[in-house]
């Protein structure tokens, strides 16, 4: 059972692009088909090799704004509106919506909103009607108004029990932690694969939550839905204390009888998502000793950082070295998802090893908006990930249709974490460690 949350925002191509230079091509490349972490690999190595004067700010700002770096991103972001603005073309807008991104997550919505409210200023004045960006505009106003998201939280280590709903580590169906929202007791599915915090129109009415109409934007379940956008006054979660919580509110039923009384059961009302997390510096999911934790102080970082990087929908997405294609795959790294497998884009890119495979099952998710169904097998692989080897003896293969995570190679969720005893996820310095 799933219902992945995404905020959906219209795709990047970057055209027009000198290809000088080998290096112009493969960046530009890397670009286009949104491989974030090759593209840092390329730069890192090569960057000064560059001939299209472009491509260099228009790098940086990506690696900094895919790697969790605002500020650097916002200063190359501004070099580009300031002097590329013809070669950017048609993704002004798209550039403009991560520069708000990235203002907002430097805790200042009122800049955030005035970037936005820039470009669909320009858009209505050029009499175009596709006014994608008016109702984030709005949230961000909101926000402002309330004086921003914050946190707060204690010096030292925060312990938060984590819970299976199965009650059972090896079969876990989801994970979650309770708290307290606007000073009621509350269930929170806590979900690295939500790109935003999501609640159930139920709950934001037993809440008292006001809903801001002209606020709602596009979201992903199984299906996009429209949202309603509400601002909580406050979560405790442990000695953790949020303030002024942005949440999008849907309907979080499926349409599917079997599918809603699922839903029922597992009491889903409220997810707590990447917006919440990435604030903290760092978590560690201590699934040996179910519980949450927030350190003090940071891990020391890996020699294989960073090894995540935050996609266009939010979603955390890992490198993963994968035996049986010998070579690095993109897995989404999604704790809200009680199954996981392999795309069919990664089965598109190595139908050679399933050659005389059939799809041998059927799989159905459910989630916000809808049921969706994929022709799976199943097939034994081998993965390094986050400094450790993972087997499977049975990793779901979608060979029709699709699994949720189609834009990259895997989705990795709850059950393979599970088998590991810690997973360190590092947002400052965007890596991920299994112990």
């Amino acid at each position: 059972m799933k219902r992945k949350i995404f905020c959906t925002v219209a795709a990047l191509f970057f055209c027009g692009i000198s290809h000088a230079q080998t290096i112009d091509e493969r960046i530009g490349d890397a670009m286009n088909n949104e491989l974030w972490h090759e593209l840092k690999e390329l730069y890192d190595a090569q960057g000064k090799e560059i001939q299209t004067p472009f491509l260099k700010p228009l790098s940086e700002y990506f690696i900094a704004h895919f790697f969790n770096r605002p500020d650097t991103a916002l200063h190359y972001g501004n070099i580009l509106l300031d002097k590329y603005q013809a070669e950017l073309g048609g993704s002004v807008g798209n550039v403009m919506y991560f520069m708000a991104d990235d203002a907002a997550r430097s805790g200042d919505p009122e800049y955030a909103r005035q970037i936005l409210h820039a470009y669909n200023e320009a858009c209505r004045q050029a009499g175009l009607s596709d006014m994608s960006f008016d109702g984030i505009e709005q949230q961000y106003q909101a926000l402002a108004q309330r004086g921003g998201f914050k946190v707060e939280r204690s010096k030292k280590d925060v312990i938060i029990p984590l819970v299976y709903h199965s009650g059972n580590r090896k079969d876990p169906v989801s994970v979650c932690v309770n708290a307290e929202i606007n000073g009621k007791k509350a269930s929170f599915n806590y979900d690295t694969g939500a790109g935003v915090n999501v609640m159930s129109h139920k709950l934001a009415n037993e809440l008292g939550i006001n809903l801001l109409d002209s606020a709602g934007i596009k979201v992903k379940g199984v299906t996009t839905m429209t949202s309603r956008f509400a601002i909580a006054d406050s979560i405790k979660l442990g000695d953790i204390v949020y303030r002024n919580i942005p949440f999008q509110i849907i309907d979080f039923s499926t349409g599917n009888t079997e599918a809603d009384a699922k839903m029922r059961e597992t009491g889903l009302q409220c997810v707590l998502g990447s917006q919440t997390m990435m604030p903290l510096g760092e978590i560690w999911f201590d699934f040996e000793s179910s519980c949450l934790v927030v350190p003090a102080e940071p891990s020391s970082k890996p020699d294989y950082a960073p090894n995540m990087y935050r996609d266009a929908a939010n979603a955390f997405v890992v490198n993963v070295y994968d035996y049986a294609s010998d070579s690095n795959i993109e897995a989404v790294l999604d704790t809200g998802a009680s199954y996981g497998g392999h795309t069919f884009k990664y089965y598109e890119k190595n139908r050679s090893l399933f050659e005389g495979i059939v799809p041998t099952d059927t799989i159905r998710y459910a989630g916000a908006g809808g049921v969706g169904y994929s022709k799976v097998c199943y097939k034994d692989m081998k993965y390094n990930i986050g400094g450790q080897t993972l087997r499977s003896d049975s990793t779901t293969v979608s060979m029709e249709g699709s699994i949720q995570g189609e834009a990259h190679d895997m989705l990795l969720g709850l059950p393979e974490m599970t088998k590991f005893d810690r997973m360190i996820i590092n947002f400052t310095d965007m890596w991920v460690k299994f112990e």
